[in-house]
């Protein structure tokens, strides 16, 4: 299939000059998707979320993409061969730091200057009302890192909701090392039984 629209959503470039594609679903070995007018065959199946070479690259070649260096090739491949640990190795551009002064024009605020708002004063003066970190993966794998990083500050922080289950399940655990067995078979999840909505509850008991 070529020049379709549907085809156009299959396959993603970051970057101008990248020289590899991301494949949004999976791709089959003799497929032929399109991209900007241009047809790229699959010579091998190509899974969602992987890469393949827009042209042919000696041993030592350039990978490029988000238009930078990302990786040199340990072989030779060919436009459409997958991107694998097996056939890429680690490369990066070399960087400097670079300084520079922003030149941004403040807007007309006198029309706020007697209106106040809920907020707190910082210790160089400044306003502020709530801090936001904003954390933003630059790839897929990256996803579940973030979770269990949003997960540790959650809890660490004290804004996590309580782990009233894992408790009752520790409380569990905690009668039957003692050999309680009896009291199990009474144990509920008294959080759940007390759901206002019971059609959308339901009763856990390990009776």
């Amino acid at each position: 299939m070529s020049g379709s629209g549907a085809t156009q959503r299959r396959v993603l470039r970051l970057d101008p000059r990248d020289n590899a594609l991301v494949a949004l679903t999976d791709l089959r070995k003799g497929e032929t998707v399109s991209l900007d007018g241009v047809d790229y065959t699959m010579l091998a199946d190509v899974p969602a979320k992987h890469k393949f070479l827009t042209e042919e690259l000696p041993t030592g070649g350039e990978v490029i993409m988000y238009g930078v260096l990302v990786g040199r090739t340990a072989e030779p491949l060919r436009r459409g061969d997958l991107l694998s640990t097996r056939n890429l190795r680690h490369a990066a551009a070399a960087f400097h730091n670079r300084e520079a002064v922003p030149h941004w024009p403040p807007p007309d605020v006198s029309r706020w200057r007697e209106k106040k708002f809920l907020g707190y004063e910082r210790a160089d003066g400044q306003i502020g009302t709530r801090n936001y970190w904003i954390v933003l993966p630059l790839v897929f794998c990256e996803n579940r890192n973030l979770a269990v990083l949003k997960q540790a500050f959650e809890e660490e922080l004290g804004f996590a909701a309580p782990q009233i289950y894992r408790r009752q399940v520790a409380e569990m655990v905690r009668l039957f090392r003692e050999g309680k067995t009896e009291d199990l078979h009474d144990f509920s999840f008294s959080e759940i039984n007390r759901c206002p909505l019971p059609r959308e509850c339901f009763a856990m008991s390990t009776a």
